[in-house]
């Protein structure tokens, strides 16, 4: 029985000082909410892998896409990202498709929204005569990290002002890492 009164007690004694520290820390915390968005981005990537093209010339894997992702922003400063994105490059002609879901930290200051996430999920890559690394498409798991910053134009527009992306798959002997730069379009799903 005792032992019914310590807990209750316990209970009771924390819910009630988290209670009085929210309310007292609400009235001082003054930010602005981010909104739920959607983003379409342009990307421009590299991969660490060089290509011998001709016996003398070494060549870079270079890949150009676009991505479309949706960050829910409901427990604002994190965020829950979705993301699909798709790249096609030379020299080999090379195809890669991911598809992924992960958390972000992002605040708003003014305008301006920067944010870091970390994304996993599913890509395939693909190429011309199954030459790059495999004889056949191959499935894999990516992890992908990236950093940015949004620029709110309208209440409903803006644009992605820059983001920087490390991409790790599973390709190769060493597995493989793209590094891209992309840019874009931003929609805001609450004004």
């Amino acid at each position: 029985m005792r032992v019914w009164q310590y807990l209750a007690t316990i209970i009771m004694g924390f819910s009630f000082a988290s209670s009085t520290l929210f309310s007292q820390a609400r009235k001082q915390v003054n930010y602005d909410w981010a909104p739920d968005q959607l983003a379409a981005t342009f990307r421009y990537s590299v991969d660490d892998y060089s290509l011998q093209v001709t016996p003398t010339n070494l060549e870079r894997n270079h890949l150009g896409g676009g991505a479309v992702e949706y960050s829910a922003r409901h427990f604002y400063p994190w965020e829950i990202v979705v993301t699909v994105q798709y790249s096609s490059g030379k020299p080999l002609g090379q195809k890669l498709v991911s598809a992924g879901g992960g958390a972000g930290y992002c605040r708003n200051f003014k305008h301006w929204t920067p944010y870091a996430r970390f994304i996993g999920g599913m890509v395939r890559t693909s190429s011309n005569d199954q030459m790059y690394l495999y004889t056949a498409p191959k499935w894999g798991l990516e992890i992908n990290t990236n950093v940015g910053a949004d620029y709110q134009l309208t209440p409903r527009w803006g644009i992605r002002g820059l983001q920087l992306q490390n991409e790790y798959l599973p390709f190769g002997s060493h597995g493989s890492v793209y590094w891209s730069i992309a840019t874009g379009i931003t929609y805001h799903f609450r004004p």
